[in-house]
C-alpha cells in the first residue's frame, strides 16, 4: 500500500503544473476528513491544521485510482495539534471525489 501511495504521489507531483494557492471548499473537506481519520485511529493529536501558503495547491485529476473515481488532488502542508505541544509540520495528500467529498488522506513522511 505504501509503495502504491508513493508511486501515486511521485506521478502526481511530476506531472503537476505550477499552480497558485488554492483556497476553495476542498481545503475544509480534506481537513475534516483528516480529523475524522484521527478519531477513527485513536491518534494522540486533537486537531488538524492546514497551512494556507503557496504550497497549498489542487490539481484537477478526473480519473480513476483503482476503482475509485478521483476528481482532484489537494496537496500542501499541515500539522497535527496535540494538547500542550507544538504541532509538527508535515506535507499531505488528499484525494477528492468532488470538492465536498474526500476519499483518501495521507500524511507524507519527511
Amino acid at each position: 500500500m505504501v509503495k502504491r501511495v508513493g508511486a501515486l504521489v511521485f506521478l502526481l507531483c511530476a506531472s503537476a503544473p505550477v499552480l497558485g494557492q488554492y483556497d476553495g471548499p476542498a481545503v475544509e473537506t480534506c481537513r475534516a476528513y483528516a480529523k475524522h481519520e484521527l478519531l477513527v485511529n485513536h491518534d494522540k493529536a486533537s486537531d488538524v491544521v492546514f497551512k494556507r501558503d503557496p504550497n497549498l495547491t489542487i490539481e484537477r485529476y478526473t480519473r480513476k485510482v483503482g476503482s475509485q473515481f478521483v476528481s482532484s488532488v489537494l496537496m500542501g502542508s499541515g500539522a497535527l495539534v496535540q494538547d500542550g505541544k507544538p504541532g509538527t509540520d508535515l506535507p499531505f495528500l488528499c484525494l477528492l471525489a468532488d470538492e465536498k467529498h474526500a476519499v483518501f488522506f495521507y500524511w507524507l513522511p519527511r
